[in-house]
């Protein structure tokens, strides 16, 4: 929460920072010494209800599903619909650019901020990795990784990682969860992620040779939540999945590989624009992928932790 607070204040700064300076330009022009006597409306710096609609936006940025990519681009829309409003951007554009300018350099260094720390479940042990150099450097992540060893032949070991990630588009928790993974899947963010994840796995199948510069996520199409309940654990709690075919582009004919594995992604948000999420990577023989799609002890461990 702490972060989200902080990232607010530096969107607020932006905007008190655009009204000063266009004060100032205000008074050199009036070439007026005493500042205390500048008659200077500050709420018409950016046009008619300009000032209250930035205002508006950072509260909805808290609240709207997907944020700033849903409230940006209405209100431009709005405003160049609208006469009057082609006609304060034609008298107020260079606060208006330069508001946008430091709106955009805020959210990208906010996204920075550090991050919390993963989920780790006691029962899990201490995680093999925790960090991944092939994560992207933004937004601000951080990803503890476990090799869970099989108990019987080698296709029963599956690779787990939690990751706690800033979600710089929303600070709020209302279907963060899903559109940050969509959004994520949309750019491809998650391949490079699952780099740490293959290698793991080369190294422990000795029946095939992957390379993770040669796997495919191919989404599953199948239900977008799932249940989790835990009468032990105190759980009953609908979390959004996505489910995902590993395929290796190295083996067979086919453009579209071979499947040698699934990915079960697990989310969950919290106010502040973080985001928690857990990876399990099974290879193809895993005999939970036909008794336990939803892996449903390891993400009610990940959900108590």
């Amino acid at each position: 929460m702490l972060g989200g607070l902080l990232y607010s204040a530096g969107l607020v700064l932006a905007i008190l920072l655009v009204i000063y300076f266009q004060y100032r330009k205000f008074a050199e022009e009036q070439e007026i010494v005493e500042e205390t006597s500048i008659i200077f409306n500050y709420r018409e710096v950016f046009g008619p209800m300009g000032l209250e609609f930035l205002t508006l936006s950072l509260l909805l940025i808290w609240i709207v599903p997907y944020g700033i990519l849903v409230i940006a681009p209405i209100g431009l829309i709005l405003s160049v619909l609208s006469p009057a409003g082609r006609i304060a951007w034609s008298k107020t554009k260079t606060p208006r650019m330069m508001v946008c300018v430091l709106l955009v350099c805020m959210i990208i260094v906010g996204s920075l901020a550090p991050i919390s720390q993963p989920k780790s479940p006691n029962s899990w042990g201490d995680p093999l990795l925790t960090e991944n150099p092939n994560a992207p450097i933004w937004p601000a992540s951080q990803q503890y990784t476990w090799l869970m060893p099989p108990s019987s032949g080698e296709l029963n070991l599956e690779i787990i990682q939690s990751i706690s990630i800033r979600t710089p588009h929303q600070l709020g928790i209302y279907s963060a969860a899903s559109s940050s993974i969509d959004l994520a899947t949309f750019l491809g963010l998650e391949q490079s992620r699952l780099h740490q994840a293959v290698e793991l796995l080369d190294d422990e199948l000795s029946f095939v040779r992957l390379n993770p510069e040669e796997i495919l996520l191919a989404p599953i199409p199948n239900q977008e939540t799932h249940r989790y309940v835990s009468d032990t654990l105190e759980i009953d709690e609908d979390i959004v999945i996505r489910q995902y075919e590993l395929r290796s582009l190295s083996i067979g004919a086919s453009e579209d590989g071979i499947k040698v594995g699934e990915v079960l992604c697990a989310a969950t948000s919290s106010w502040g624009g973080e985001l928690q999420v857990l990876v399990i990577v099974r290879p193809l023989g895993h005999p939970d992928l036909t008794t336990d799609r939803y892996a449903e002890s390891l993400v009610l461990d990940w959900l108590s932790a």
